[in-house]
């Protein structure tokens, strides 16, 4: 299992296995990975699992996140990774990833975010599907689903969620993504001021699962989860 160690000056002072949809990083207590340094924000950044992988997603901090040395806004995070937070380090542990990221897993940020990293241009990525491979495919049985559109555009369509990640939304105003795991479906806030809604009531922050018949709300849509 994925973990990450949180060290100082040589010392490790923190471990956390990556066992949960979201992971927090930040000086405030309530976070998964407390930070003690004047330098780091209150919420700092998130890491969110998405298949096989954890994408590090800075969330405005004052400072900037930066990996081995890097400033970045979103990171497909590689097994050995280092990242700074003040005077503190704190290194990705994964075997299971590969150390190179591949034209699949890079696909997956350009569906989440675009090809240019940009927000709010206006492009629709409502049930854009994204395929991450899974280190053991012939092992995992996955559940099957669909989203029916009730209201939009594209009313009346359904959308088959047969891969891994689906996003939902507008890049800019309520992004969202769909994330399929053996155990069921998962509906995580990517970005946006506005949070998609769950038979009416925000998913905030946090990674809900899915119940068949749920009514979904993103961006200018209204979608029912369907699953078999």
């Amino acid at each position: 299992m994925a973990k990450l160690v949180l060290s100082k000056g040589g010392s490790v002072l923190h471990q956390c296995f990556l066992d949960k949809d979201r992971i927090g990083v930040g000086r405030d207590a309530h976070n998964h990975v407390v930070v003690d340094d004047a330098a780091v924000s209150g919420e700092h950044a998130e890491i969110i699992p998405i298949g096989n992988d954890h994408i590090l997603q800075d969330l405005g901090s004052a400072n900037g996140t930066f990996v081995n040395g890097d400033r970045v806004d979103r990171h497909i995070l590689q097994h050995g990774d280092v990242i700074e937070l003040g005077s503190f380090y704190l290194r990705y542990l994964n075997p299971r990833v590969s150390g190179a990221i591949d034209l699949e897993r890079t696909m997956l940020i350009d569906g989440l975010y675009g090809a240019d990293g940009g927000a709010g241009n206006g492009v629709d990525h409502a049930a854009t599907e994204t395929r991450v491979p899974s280190a053991r495919p012939g092992r995992v049985r996955f559940p099957k689903a669909r989203i029916k559109v009730l209201a939009g555009k594209r009313a009346g369509t359904v959308v088959e969620l047969d891969r891994v990640v689906a996003t939902l939304g507008r890049r800019g105003d309520r992004l969202a993504v769909l994330t399929r795991r053996p155990h069921g479906y998962f509906i995580t806030h990517v970005e946006g001021r506005r949070y998609p809604r769950v038979n009416g009531q925000s998913v905030g922050k946090e990674t809900r699962i899915l119940q068949s018949g749920d009514i979904i709300e993103v961006a200018d849509e209204k979608l029912q989860f369907l699953m078999d």
